[in-house]
Protein backbone atom coordinates (compact mmCIF):
# COMPACT_ATOMS: atom_id res chain seq x y z
CA UNK A 1 0.00 0.00 0.00
CA UNK A 2 1.26 3.28 -1.17
CA UNK A 3 2.32 5.65 1.83
CA UNK A 4 2.57 9.46 1.28
CA UNK A 5 6.03 9.56 0.23
CA UNK A 6 5.26 6.98 -2.30
CA UNK A 7 1.91 7.91 -3.18
CA UNK A 8 1.33 9.62 -7.13
CA UNK A 9 0.51 13.08 -7.30
CA UNK A 10 -1.49 15.43 -9.40
CA UNK A 11 -0.14 18.77 -10.96
CA UNK A 12 -2.38 21.09 -9.87
CA UNK A 13 -2.79 24.52 -10.23
CA UNK A 14 -1.07 27.27 -7.35
CA UNK A 15 -4.72 28.81 -8.72
CA UNK A 16 -6.99 26.30 -7.62
CA UNK A 17 -5.97 26.60 -3.69
CA UNK A 18 -7.97 24.20 -1.16
CA UNK A 19 -10.30 27.00 0.28
CA UNK A 20 -11.17 28.01 -3.14
CA UNK A 21 -12.63 24.38 -3.95
CA UNK A 22 -13.93 23.68 -0.40
CA UNK A 23 -16.14 27.25 -1.26
CA UNK A 24 -17.15 26.60 -5.16
CA UNK A 25 -17.83 22.96 -4.07
CA UNK A 26 -20.24 24.11 -0.96
CA UNK A 27 -21.80 26.50 -2.94
CA UNK A 28 -22.83 24.33 -5.94
CA UNK A 29 -24.05 21.90 -3.87
CA UNK A 30 -26.38 23.82 -2.24
CA UNK A 31 -27.45 25.62 -5.80
CA UNK A 32 -28.06 22.04 -6.92
CA UNK A 33 -30.18 21.09 -3.74
CA UNK A 34 -31.70 24.26 -3.73
CA UNK A 35 -33.23 23.31 -7.54
CA UNK A 36 -34.05 20.34 -6.37
CA UNK A 37 -37.19 20.15 -8.99
CA UNK A 38 -35.38 20.67 -11.67
CA UNK A 39 -32.16 18.37 -10.77
CA UNK A 40 -33.38 15.97 -8.56
CA UNK A 41 -36.91 15.42 -9.87
CA UNK A 42 -35.89 15.40 -13.37
CA UNK A 43 -33.00 12.72 -13.07
CA UNK A 44 -33.77 9.28 -14.32
CA UNK A 45 -31.72 6.10 -14.81
CA UNK A 46 -33.27 3.92 -18.24
CA UNK A 47 -36.07 6.26 -17.78
CA UNK A 48 -36.37 5.48 -13.96
CA UNK A 49 -36.16 8.44 -11.54
CA UNK A 50 -33.63 8.75 -9.06
CA UNK A 51 -33.09 11.12 -6.43
CA UNK A 52 -28.66 11.48 -6.73
CA UNK A 53 -25.98 13.97 -8.65
CA UNK A 54 -24.78 12.89 -11.53
CA UNK A 55 -21.57 12.48 -9.98
CA UNK A 56 -22.88 10.23 -7.47
CA UNK A 57 -24.43 7.83 -10.04
CA UNK A 58 -20.82 7.77 -11.37
CA UNK A 59 -19.23 6.85 -8.88
CA UNK A 60 -21.69 4.13 -7.80
CA UNK A 61 -20.88 2.64 -11.18
CA UNK A 62 -17.22 2.60 -10.79
CA UNK A 63 -17.73 0.98 -7.36
CA UNK A 64 -19.76 -1.86 -8.96
CA UNK A 65 -17.45 -2.12 -11.72
CA UNK A 66 -14.00 -2.29 -9.52
CA UNK A 67 -15.61 -4.63 -6.60
CA UNK A 68 -18.38 -6.39 -8.62
CA UNK A 69 -20.88 -7.03 -5.75
CA UNK A 70 -23.28 -10.08 -6.32
CA UNK A 71 -25.75 -9.07 -3.65
CA UNK A 72 -26.51 -5.26 -3.38
CA UNK A 73 -28.77 -4.30 -0.43
CA UNK A 74 -30.24 -1.14 -0.76
CA UNK A 75 -32.68 0.84 1.48
CA UNK A 76 -34.94 3.06 0.63
CA UNK A 77 -36.63 2.33 -2.61
CA UNK A 78 -39.08 5.22 -3.62
CA UNK A 79 -39.51 5.17 -7.45
CA UNK A 80 -36.63 2.37 -7.87
CA UNK A 81 -33.89 4.03 -9.57
CA UNK A 82 -31.31 3.34 -7.70
CA UNK A 83 -31.85 -0.11 -8.09
CA UNK A 84 -32.58 -0.02 -11.60
CA UNK A 85 -28.97 1.53 -11.49
CA UNK A 86 -27.34 -1.23 -9.74
CA UNK A 87 -29.11 -3.97 -11.75
CA UNK A 88 -28.21 -2.71 -15.02
CA UNK A 89 -24.86 -2.16 -14.08
CA UNK A 90 -24.92 -5.89 -12.55
CA UNK A 91 -26.23 -7.06 -16.22
CA UNK A 92 -23.98 -5.11 -17.75
CA UNK A 93 -21.27 -6.22 -16.78
CA UNK A 94 -22.16 -10.29 -16.88
CA UNK A 95 -22.54 -10.69 -12.46
CA UNK A 96 -24.57 -13.32 -11.49
CA UNK A 97 -26.10 -11.23 -8.65
CA UNK A 98 -28.99 -9.27 -7.62
CA UNK A 99 -30.92 -6.51 -5.51
CA UNK A 100 -32.64 -6.07 -2.67
CA UNK A 101 -34.30 -3.43 -2.35
CA UNK A 102 -36.22 -2.69 1.26
CA UNK A 103 -38.56 0.49 2.22
CA UNK A 104 -42.13 0.73 4.10
CA UNK A 105 -44.25 2.07 1.38
CA UNK A 106 -43.42 0.51 -2.10
CA UNK A 107 -46.69 1.99 -3.67
CA UNK A 108 -44.54 4.75 -5.87
CA UNK A 109 -42.47 1.69 -6.92
CA UNK A 110 -41.97 1.71 -11.55
CA UNK A 111 -43.14 -1.02 -13.28
CA UNK A 112 -40.01 -1.25 -14.80
CA UNK A 113 -38.40 -1.49 -11.87
CA UNK A 114 -41.26 -4.20 -10.66
CA UNK A 115 -40.55 -6.37 -13.61
CA UNK A 116 -36.87 -6.65 -13.31
CA UNK A 117 -36.25 -10.20 -12.64
CA UNK A 118 -32.65 -8.93 -10.97
CA UNK A 119 -34.40 -6.76 -8.00
CA UNK A 120 -36.49 -8.16 -5.12
CA UNK A 121 -38.92 -5.55 -3.24
CA UNK A 122 -39.15 -6.18 -0.31
CA UNK A 123 -42.03 -3.87 1.98
CA UNK A 124 -41.33 -3.08 5.37
CA UNK A 125 -38.69 -1.52 7.57
CA UNK A 126 -35.10 -2.07 6.70
CA UNK A 127 -34.50 -2.87 10.79
CA UNK A 128 -37.17 -5.42 10.79
CA UNK A 129 -35.64 -8.89 12.33
CA UNK A 130 -37.60 -10.83 9.29
CA UNK A 131 -36.40 -8.30 6.53
CA UNK A 132 -33.18 -8.46 8.17
CA UNK A 133 -33.01 -12.38 8.36
CA UNK A 134 -34.10 -12.70 5.06
CA UNK A 135 -31.21 -10.35 3.75
CA UNK A 136 -28.51 -12.31 6.11
CA UNK A 137 -29.78 -15.40 4.51
CA UNK A 138 -29.21 -14.35 0.91
CA UNK A 139 -26.17 -12.78 1.76
CA UNK A 140 -24.22 -15.96 2.03
CA UNK A 141 -21.54 -16.49 0.39
CA UNK A 142 -21.79 -13.75 -1.68
CA UNK A 143 -19.70 -10.68 -2.35
CA UNK A 144 -21.92 -7.98 -0.84
CA UNK A 145 -22.59 -3.88 -1.00
CA UNK A 146 -24.60 -2.35 1.06
CA UNK A 147 -26.90 1.39 0.31
CA UNK A 148 -28.58 2.63 3.30
CA UNK A 149 -30.41 5.46 2.17
CA UNK A 150 -33.93 4.74 3.95
CA UNK A 151 -35.25 7.53 7.10
CA UNK A 152 -32.43 9.51 7.28
CA UNK A 153 -32.60 10.77 10.96
CA UNK A 154 -29.71 9.36 13.17
CA UNK A 155 -30.83 6.90 15.19
CA UNK A 156 -32.34 4.83 12.27
CA UNK A 157 -28.96 5.26 10.43
CA UNK A 158 -27.23 4.10 12.91
CA UNK A 159 -29.23 0.98 13.57
CA UNK A 160 -28.92 0.01 10.13
CA UNK A 161 -24.99 0.57 9.84
CA UNK A 162 -25.32 -2.07 13.09
CA UNK A 163 -27.07 -3.94 11.43
CA UNK A 164 -26.00 -4.73 7.85
CA UNK A 165 -22.16 -3.51 8.03
CA UNK A 166 -21.28 -7.27 8.87
CA UNK A 167 -22.50 -8.23 5.83
CA UNK A 168 -20.13 -5.95 3.78
CA UNK A 169 -17.44 -7.97 2.26
CA UNK A 170 -14.20 -6.69 2.46
CA UNK A 171 -12.77 -4.17 0.07
CA UNK A 172 -16.98 -3.83 -0.89
CA UNK A 173 -18.40 -0.89 0.11
CA UNK A 174 -21.11 0.32 2.65
CA UNK A 175 -22.74 3.60 1.10
CA UNK A 176 -24.43 5.69 3.68
CA UNK A 177 -26.75 8.26 1.67
CA UNK A 178 -27.81 11.98 2.30
CA UNK A 179 -24.92 12.58 4.75
CA UNK A 180 -24.81 16.16 3.44
CA UNK A 181 -27.48 16.78 5.38
CA UNK A 182 -26.92 18.87 8.43
CA UNK A 183 -25.83 21.85 6.87
CA UNK A 184 -22.81 19.47 5.60
CA UNK A 185 -23.67 21.73 3.31
CA UNK A 186 -27.14 21.57 2.71
CA UNK A 187 -30.66 21.01 5.22
CA UNK A 188 -29.11 22.97 8.73
CA UNK A 189 -32.62 21.59 10.25
CA UNK A 190 -32.46 17.89 9.78
CA UNK A 191 -29.82 17.39 12.42
CA UNK A 192 -29.07 14.88 13.78
CA UNK A 193 -28.82 12.68 10.81
CA UNK A 194 -26.67 10.43 9.11
CA UNK A 195 -23.17 12.18 9.34
CA UNK A 196 -23.96 11.91 13.14
CA UNK A 197 -24.44 8.42 12.93
CA UNK A 198 -20.94 7.99 11.04
CA UNK A 199 -19.70 9.57 14.24
CA UNK A 200 -21.16 7.19 16.56
CA UNK A 201 -20.72 4.53 14.67
CA UNK A 202 -16.87 4.60 13.77
CA UNK A 203 -16.00 5.76 17.35
CA UNK A 204 -16.76 1.87 17.74
CA UNK A 205 -14.11 0.80 15.95
CA UNK A 206 -14.99 -0.84 12.77
CA UNK A 207 -13.38 -2.25 10.42
CA UNK A 208 -14.08 0.51 7.51
CA UNK A 209 -12.80 3.53 6.37
CA UNK A 210 -13.82 6.15 4.67
CA UNK A 211 -12.74 6.51 0.89
CA UNK A 212 -12.77 10.40 -0.09
CA UNK A 213 -11.47 9.62 -3.17
CA UNK A 214 -15.20 8.84 -4.39
CA UNK A 215 -15.92 12.18 -3.80
CA UNK A 216 -13.20 13.67 -6.10
CA UNK A 217 -16.07 15.09 -8.51
CA UNK A 218 -16.64 18.01 -5.87
CA UNK A 219 -20.60 17.49 -5.63
CA UNK A 220 -21.87 14.30 -3.89
CA UNK A 221 -24.69 13.94 -1.25
CA UNK A 222 -22.58 11.57 0.76
CA UNK A 223 -19.35 13.49 2.29
CA UNK A 224 -17.31 10.59 4.09
CA UNK A 225 -20.53 7.96 3.04
CA UNK A 226 -18.29 5.83 0.71
CA UNK A 227 -17.35 3.40 3.63
CA UNK A 228 -15.04 0.69 2.12
CA UNK A 229 -14.33 -2.33 4.40
CA UNK A 230 -10.56 -2.80 5.20
CA UNK A 231 -9.50 -6.66 4.53
CA UNK A 232 -7.20 -8.55 6.98
CA UNK A 233 -4.68 -8.50 4.64
CA UNK A 234 -4.61 -4.25 4.23
CA UNK A 235 -4.80 -4.30 0.56
CA UNK A 236 -5.36 -0.92 -0.95
CA UNK A 237 -8.91 -0.05 -2.04
CA UNK A 238 -10.14 -0.83 -5.55
CA UNK A 239 -9.32 0.96 -8.68
CA UNK A 240 -6.63 3.33 -9.83
CA UNK A 241 -4.42 4.40 -6.97
CA UNK A 242 -5.04 7.34 -4.93
CA UNK A 243 -2.97 10.57 -4.95
CA UNK A 244 -2.08 12.27 -1.97
CA UNK A 245 -2.62 15.30 -2.83
CA UNK A 246 -6.15 15.17 -4.32
CA UNK A 247 -8.79 18.10 -3.62
CA UNK A 248 -12.64 17.24 -2.44
CA UNK A 249 -15.26 19.78 -0.90
CA UNK A 250 -14.72 18.65 2.91
CA UNK A 251 -18.40 19.35 3.31
CA UNK A 252 -18.51 17.39 6.62
CA UNK A 253 -16.46 20.36 7.83
CA UNK A 254 -19.35 22.92 7.29
CA UNK A 255 -22.54 24.20 8.86
CA UNK A 256 -23.80 22.00 11.75
CA UNK A 257 -20.76 19.36 11.65
CA UNK A 258 -18.73 21.42 13.71
CA UNK A 259 -18.30 19.71 16.78
CA UNK A 260 -15.83 17.26 18.65
CA UNK A 261 -13.87 14.12 15.93
CA UNK A 262 -15.41 10.89 16.40
CA UNK A 263 -12.61 9.42 18.39
CA UNK A 264 -13.49 11.58 21.57
CA UNK A 265 -17.03 10.44 21.28
CA UNK A 266 -18.64 8.36 24.06
CA UNK A 267 -20.39 5.38 22.33
CA UNK A 268 -22.28 4.55 25.60
CA UNK A 269 -24.31 7.37 25.30
CA UNK A 270 -24.46 8.24 21.85
CA UNK A 271 -26.99 5.74 20.80
CA UNK A 272 -29.62 7.45 23.37
CA UNK A 273 -28.88 11.07 22.12
CA UNK A 274 -29.55 10.35 18.63
CA UNK A 275 -32.64 8.33 19.92
CA UNK A 276 -33.47 11.55 22.16
CA UNK A 277 -33.03 13.80 19.08
CA UNK A 278 -34.90 12.31 16.22
CA UNK A 279 -37.70 14.18 16.39
CA UNK A 280 -40.69 14.18 13.66
CA UNK A 281 -39.79 12.66 10.30
CA UNK A 282 -37.74 14.23 7.81
CA UNK A 283 -40.39 16.70 5.83
CA UNK A 284 -37.79 16.80 3.27
CA UNK A 285 -37.42 13.19 2.32
CA UNK A 286 -41.30 13.05 2.69
CA UNK A 287 -41.91 16.13 0.15
CA UNK A 288 -39.05 14.87 -2.50
CA UNK A 289 -41.00 11.43 -2.33
CA UNK A 290 -44.10 12.85 -2.78
CA UNK A 291 -43.02 14.71 -6.16
CA UNK A 292 -40.54 12.48 -7.74
CA UNK A 293 -43.80 9.85 -6.85
CA UNK A 294 -46.16 12.13 -8.42
CA UNK A 295 -43.68 12.58 -11.56
CA UNK A 296 -43.84 8.52 -11.56
CA UNK A 297 -47.58 7.92 -11.63
CA UNK A 298 -47.95 10.93 -14.21
CA UNK A 299 -45.30 8.49 -16.74
CA UNK A 300 -48.07 5.80 -15.78
CA UNK A 301 -50.93 7.87 -16.28
CA UNK A 302 -50.44 9.04 -19.15
CA UNK A 303 -49.46 4.95 -20.63
CA UNK A 304 -53.41 4.48 -19.54
CA UNK A 305 -54.25 7.57 -21.52
CA UNK A 306 -52.33 6.63 -24.37
CA UNK A 307 -53.74 3.11 -24.39
CA UNK A 308 -57.51 4.22 -23.87
CA UNK A 309 -56.70 7.28 -26.58
CA UNK A 310 -56.08 4.08 -28.83
CA UNK A 311 -59.04 1.73 -28.26
CA UNK A 312 -60.77 4.90 -28.70
CA UNK A 313 -59.95 5.26 -31.66
CA UNK A 314 -60.41 1.82 -32.96
CA UNK A 315 -63.87 2.60 -32.11
CA UNK A 316 -65.06 3.55 -35.02
CA UNK A 317 -68.87 3.14 -36.39
CA UNK A 318 -67.35 0.85 -39.03
CA UNK A 319 -65.86 -1.50 -36.64
CA UNK A 320 -69.32 -1.88 -34.31
CA UNK A 321 -71.26 -2.65 -37.52
CA UNK A 322 -68.71 -5.21 -38.22
CA UNK A 323 -68.69 -6.77 -34.82
CA UNK A 324 -72.53 -6.92 -34.76
CA UNK A 325 -72.43 -8.94 -37.91
CA UNK A 326 -70.14 -11.28 -36.54
CA UNK A 327 -72.18 -11.49 -33.38
CA UNK A 328 -75.21 -12.16 -35.23
CA UNK A 329 -74.05 -15.14 -37.84
CA UNK A 330 -72.74 -16.52 -34.61
CA UNK A 331 -75.80 -16.58 -32.91
CA UNK A 332 -77.86 -17.91 -36.43
CA UNK A 333 -75.02 -20.59 -36.49
CA UNK A 334 -75.98 -22.02 -32.79
CA UNK A 335 -79.63 -22.02 -33.81
CA UNK A 336 -79.02 -23.92 -36.96
CA UNK A 337 -76.94 -26.10 -34.93
CA UNK A 338 -79.69 -26.60 -31.97
CA UNK A 339 -82.56 -26.89 -34.89
CA UNK A 340 -80.99 -30.24 -36.07
CA UNK A 341 -80.52 -31.96 -32.49
CA UNK A 342 -83.74 -30.95 -31.39
CA UNK A 343 -85.61 -32.56 -35.01
CA UNK A 344 -83.32 -35.30 -34.40
CA UNK A 345 -84.44 -35.92 -31.17
CA UNK A 346 -87.82 -35.59 -32.98
CA UNK A 347 -87.55 -38.43 -35.22
CA UNK A 348 -86.29 -40.92 -33.19
CA UNK A 349 -89.32 -40.05 -30.72
CA UNK A 350 -91.20 -40.47 -33.43
CA UNK A 351 -90.12 -43.78 -35.27
CA UNK A 352 -92.00 -47.56 -35.17
CA UNK A 353 -89.10 -49.30 -32.98
CA UNK A 354 -89.14 -46.29 -30.46
CA UNK A 355 -92.36 -46.16 -29.87
CA UNK A 356 -92.96 -50.07 -30.04
CA UNK A 357 -90.46 -50.44 -27.34
CA UNK A 358 -91.97 -47.73 -25.17
CA UNK A 359 -95.18 -49.67 -25.48
CA UNK A 360 -93.29 -53.06 -24.44
CA UNK A 361 -91.66 -51.99 -21.55
CA UNK A 362 -95.58 -51.02 -19.76
CA UNK A 363 -96.07 -55.02 -20.23
CA UNK A 364 -96.55 -56.90 -16.91
CA UNK A 365 -94.30 -59.50 -18.26
CA UNK A 366 -91.38 -57.36 -19.18
CA UNK A 367 -91.51 -54.99 -16.27
CA UNK A 368 -91.37 -58.49 -13.93
CA UNK A 369 -88.73 -59.34 -16.32
CA UNK A 370 -86.33 -56.07 -15.54
CA UNK A 371 -87.48 -55.88 -11.79
CA UNK A 372 -85.80 -59.41 -11.77
CA UNK A 373 -82.49 -58.49 -13.34
CA UNK A 374 -82.40 -55.84 -11.69
CA UNK A 375 -82.04 -58.38 -8.50
CA UNK A 376 -79.72 -60.41 -9.67
CA UNK A 377 -77.11 -57.89 -10.48
CA UNK A 378 -77.42 -56.60 -6.99
CA UNK A 379 -76.97 -60.05 -5.70
CA UNK A 380 -74.12 -60.52 -7.78
CA UNK A 381 -72.68 -57.53 -6.76
CA UNK A 382 -72.95 -58.18 -3.38
CA UNK A 383 -71.31 -61.55 -3.45
CA UNK A 384 -68.23 -59.86 -5.16
CA UNK A 385 -67.79 -57.45 -2.26
CA UNK A 386 -67.97 -59.69 0.30
CA UNK A 387 -65.46 -62.05 -1.90
CA UNK A 388 -63.42 -59.00 -1.74
CA UNK A 389 -63.44 -58.66 2.01
CA UNK A 390 -62.68 -62.31 2.65
CA UNK A 391 -59.48 -62.11 0.43
CA UNK A 392 -58.35 -58.96 2.00
CA UNK A 393 -58.70 -60.51 5.50
CA UNK A 394 -56.56 -63.36 4.59
CA UNK A 395 -53.97 -61.00 2.89
CA UNK A 396 -53.58 -58.90 6.08
CA UNK A 397 -53.46 -62.13 8.09
CA UNK A 398 -50.98 -63.83 6.45
CA UNK A 399 -49.08 -60.16 6.75
CA UNK A 400 -49.12 -60.01 10.51
CA UNK A 401 -48.13 -64.01 10.56
CA UNK A 402 -45.26 -63.52 8.35
CA UNK A 403 -44.20 -60.69 10.74
CA UNK A 404 -44.33 -62.64 13.54
CA UNK A 405 -42.49 -65.12 12.63
CA UNK A 406 -39.74 -62.91 11.78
Amino acid sequence: MSTPETSPRLEIPTSVTRGRVEQASREFATIFHDLKEQTFATTTWLGVPLVKTPADILVLQQIIVETRPELIVETGVYVGGSAALFASVQEALGIDGKVIAVDVDLSFVHERVRENPRIELLEGSSTDPEIVSHIRAAAKGKRTMIDLDADHRAHHVLAELRTYSDLVTPNCYLVVEDSWFGGRPVREDAVPGPSEALDAWLAEDQPFESDRWRERYLLTQNPRGYMRRVPDDLAPPPGRERPENFLIGSFELCGAGDGPPASEIDPETIADQLEAAAGEPDREVDALRKTVGNLARGTRQAAVEADVDRRRTEITTENLLREINTQRELLEERNRQLEIARAGLRRIGQSLPYRAYMKARRLPGIRQLADRRQRFRETASQKQREQREIVRGERSERFVNHHRGQ
